[in-house]
């Protein structure tokens, strides 16, 4: 990424219109990638390129398993986990606001990868860009929430209940087995208004560019409001999808009942009793794409 390029960048808006106020300002390495990281979300990485291998287990610093002849005493964050993730587009574009995360798991592997499980802390405007090589480093500076409000805890109820309403009739509509805690996160009804409209959120990364919105919009009721837009038309897209589906799966299992009961004589059951019988020694086999 070029050097003229992301100072451009850095000062991109993607949705909020007021000036939030700031209360931290410090150095962060940043980890640019095509994912929007967002406070209470957890996001998974696979780290394979040998700056962010050095990185990484530097931030990793003092935990058992990790490449200690990668890691960089000296770092002014060496052991402390946290590190800082901003969106970029498809043309190279970094977004200015990006959220601060903190390891929660690893596992290195045989072949030098690392995976790290992270879950988003805070966010951050990016102010100025201190170093691009080996790995960026930026001058950040802390955004301060709102304060949760009466309207704020409505909103979260009715966006709790939406997407437990959607994750259900998409489980419907693609026959997916699903666990009663991918059905019912427990984040519904543990988080409070604030982290549960980050966390929500998280649901939409399809659309990176209305997650990238969410993130940087400062107001929870706003932000709440919008999901509960998006989340309703959601609901009513995949109640619709639902239900046609249904019509046209009894349509079909009549239509194929009809059928059997025109066309099977006595005399074809006995010969289709006959021909089952004479195939049951063939079984199943099934080939397993892993």
């Amino acid at each position: 990424m070029a050097c003229r390029q992301l100072h451009r960048s850095v000062n991109l808006r993607c949705g909020a219109s007021d000036e939030p106020d700031y209360r931290v300002r410090k150095t962060l390495p940043i980890f640019p990638l095509s994912v929007v990281a967002l406070p209470a979300a957890t996001v998974p990485l696979m780290i394979f390129e040998a700056r962010y291998r050095v990185l990484f287990n530097t931030l990793l610093s003092g935990m058992e398993g990790i490449e200690e002849g990668l890691v960089q005493t000296e770092s002014p964050w060496c052991g402390s986990k946290r590190f800082g993730m901003c969106y970029v587009d498809n043309e190279g574009r970094m977004a200015s606001v990006g959220s601060t995360l903190e390891i929660s798991e690893f596992a290195n592997v045989p072949d030098g990868r690392l995976f790290i499980t992270s879950k988003g802390k805070e966010r951050f405007r990016v102010i100025k860009v201190v170093a691009e090589k080996p790995i960026l480093l930026c001058e950040v500076e802390v955004l301060k929430e709102d304060e949760e409000t009466e309207e704020a805890k409505q909103l979260a109820t009715e966006v709790a209940d939406l997407l437990r309403n959607t994750i259900r009739l998409n489980v419907k509509m693609q026959n997916i087995e699903a666990k009663d805690d991918q059905i019912e996160p427990e984040e519904l009804s543990t988080l409070g208004p604030r982290e549960l409209s980050y966390w929500v959120a998280s649901f939409f990364s399809d659309v990176k560019l209305l997650q990238q919105n969410l993130l940087e919009e400062v107001d929870t009721v706003r932000r709440l409001q919008k999901e509960k837009d998006v989340l309703t038309e959601t609901v009513r897209y995949y109640s619709a999808a639902s239900a046609l589906k249904s019509a046209f799966s009894t349509e079909d299992a009549e239509a194929a009942t009809g059928s059997t009961e025109v066309k099977v004589s006595d005399t074809q059951v006995e010969e289709t009793s006959s021909s089952e019988s004479g195939g049951a020694e063939k079984g199943d086999k099934t080939d397993t794409a892993t």
